[in-house]
């Protein structure tokens, strides 16, 4: 469980008993390997006791994981976007930057856990001088930054329910590395920033998650073996701790498409490196792969012969242009696509356990369902 403090970490009262956070992070604290960043608060945390029931922190209930969940939101890339002047999202404007709106409609929802698919943060350079839709914001890789564009949107969220979080290619050492091993990583702090951390599976009860950190696999020019070694290792090594009932979540999705160069009639394909890596070792308990990197919804199924895609990357940058041509029928990664939907805009999705089955539904910033899926193995159909 984790805090952020101005000053001294907390205690958090599990079941009438208080225990102190340590610190995990401080403001003098140095982090080598990432961009000059200012973090003037304490990273704080504690681990739940097991068969803990009740969490308190000031006074104000803490959501504890359970097992099984039966209700799961996801989104991600959910940061507003501002990048060298070319690019300023109107950071002050709820319809045009909606993380807000979403956060608080997803928690009406009352999940019993939320997916964040990665990249958090995105102010990475100043606002525009004149631009009035991103004016005052701050920018860069430090608290100021990672505070407007996550923690304080996400509030009303992080309230309602544990996450487990997805690293983004956001979050590499080359950008918001810093902020990410301070709040979000799930290992003891270290002295030195690093990518590639591997891949960890979080189990809650006979559900489980197969988180992969793959911020920075993106294809690389020429040959993909090298790359795809170093991720099928980490991938090897979890293998044996995979449930029969599982999601494998990794930020960079392993088929997904996207819409080629303006004006081409052509579908671009993401990440063949992850399907090099992981594709042939993927084992039978991992039922579906959860990503984002696309800015958009896409469900691409494989009628059961290998687990389907979804990407939700929805959460509130800058939207992604559509694929322009059908992908039913067509390959991907060679394999034959049955089933295919995407849809461009804002929002999130709920996850509903019906025994073995899930349904989900797709919802706009507002909250209303705009698509319907429905998980049963490893088939996925959405649009009914």
């Amino acid at each position: 469980m984790r805090a952020i403090a101005d000053d001294a970490c907390p205690s958090v009262s599990f079941d009438g008993i208080a225990v102190p956070m340590i610190v995990r992070s401080e403001p003098a604290q140095k982090l080598a390997g990432v961009k000059p960043a200012q973090f003037p608060v304490f990273g704080c945390e504690v681990a739940v006791p097991a068969g803990s029931v009740a969490a308190v922190l000031d006074g104000k209930p803490l959501p504890i994981a359970r097992s099984n969940p039966q209700r799961i939101v996801i989104f991600g890339d959910s940061g507003c976007r501002l990048f060298n002047g070319a690019t300023a999202q109107a950071c002050n404007d709820p319809n045009s930057w909606p993380f807000p709106k979403i956060a608080r409609a997803a928690a009406f929802s009352r999940p019993d856990l939320v997916i964040h698919v990665g990249d958090y943060e995105y102010r990475e350079t100043t606002c525009p001088v004149g631009n009035m839709g991103c004016a005052g914001s701050p920018w860069g890789y430090g608290w100021d930054a990672w505070n407007a564009d996550f923690f304080q949107p996400a509030a009303p969220l992080l309230a309602a329910a544990p996450w487990v979080m997805v690293r983004g290619n956001h979050e590499n050492c080359s950008r918001a590395g810093e902020g990410w091993f301070r709040f979000l990583d799930r290992l003891p702090m270290e002295p030195t920033c690093r990518d590639l951390t591997g891949a960890f599976v979080a189990r809650l009860g006979d559900f489980g998650m197969v988180v992969v950190d793959s911020g920075t696999a993106a294809d690389p020019p020429g040959d993909l073996s090298e790359l795809a070694a170093i991720l099928r290792r980490q991938f090897i090594d979890v293998l044996d701790k995979i449930p029969d009932n599982a999601w494998l979540l990794t930020h960079r999705p392993l088929n997904a498409m996207f819409a080629g160069p303006v004006g081409a009639q052509s579908n671009d394909l993401a990440n063949k490196v992850l399907q090099l890596a992981l594709g042939s070792d993927m084992p039978a308990g991992v039922r579906m792969i959860v990503s984002g990197h696309v800015h958009a919804f896409q469900a691409v199924d494989f009628g059961g012969m290998r687990p389907p895609q979804l990407v939700v990357g929805t959460g509130g940058d800058t939207l992604n242009l559509m694929p322009p041509m059908s992908v039913a029928g067509t390959d991907v990664n060679g394999g034959k696509v049955v089933n295919f939907a995407t849809h461009s805009g804002f929002g999130y999705m709920v996850w509903d356990r019906l025994e073995n089955i899930w349904v989900g539904t797709l919802f706009d910033v507002d909250g209303k369902a705009i698509n319907h899926c429905r998980l049963a193995g490893r088939s996925l159909s959405c649009g009914y």
